[in-house]
């Protein structure tokens, strides 16, 4: 469920007249929350190994609530139909929840499950971290090295090691 598609999708499932609650390690969001915002990135950035990448983001604002019930399935789904209808390029990109308790300390959130609890369907998002990217593309093709070929492994840069910690390198940026 990376992708407001993808997401939908899984949404479209349950029934419509069903509460959509959303919720964090810290607790649900309140009754009564609001959809703020949906909006689309285009992104550009050099790591730290210098390779430069781009890529899309899509973000959905949440205002904490003080309502009484939480915000019906049907209606979250119109919200989002309306808002692919007028910005299409979210469909497709990575999404990620932008969300304070308490409308405090706005914090940048990952979906990580969608479950059915007592007649309510409930997404739990979850925190995010920063991420060394070589690093990463280095543990991933180790992880499937019958999958590729050891030029492309020799290629991934060696400004970090898969623990996190820096090895000061011509190839990092800091």
């Amino acid at each position: 469920m990376n992708t407001l598609l993808e997401l939908m999708t899984q949404l479209q499932r349950h029934d419509p007249n069903a509460p959509l609650v959303f919720a964090t390690a810290a607790g649900e969001i309140a009754a009564g929350y609001h959809v703020t915002e949906l909006r689309h990135y285009h992104a550009k950035g050099i790591d730290c190994g210098g390779r430069i990448d781009t890529w899309q983001e899509a973000r959905l604002q949440l205002l904490d609530g003080a309502g009484e019930t939480h915000m019906r399935l049907a209606k979250f789904l119109d919200i989002l139909e309306k808002s692919i209808t007028a910005l299409p390029e979210l469909k497709h990109a990575a999404l990620q929840v932008e969300f304070g308790h308490n409308n405090a300390e706005l914090r940048l959130m990952s979906l990580e499950a969608l479950t059915l609890q007592r007649g309510r369907v409930v997404l739990q998002l979850g925190e995010t971290r920063a991420l060394c990217k070589p690093a990463q593309q280095k543990n991933a093709a180790r992880d499937n090295s019958c999958c590729r070929d050891a030029e492309a492994f020799a290629r991934v840069s060696s400004c970090c090691v898969p623990n996190g910690a820096r090895r000061p390198t011509a190839q990092c940026c800091a």
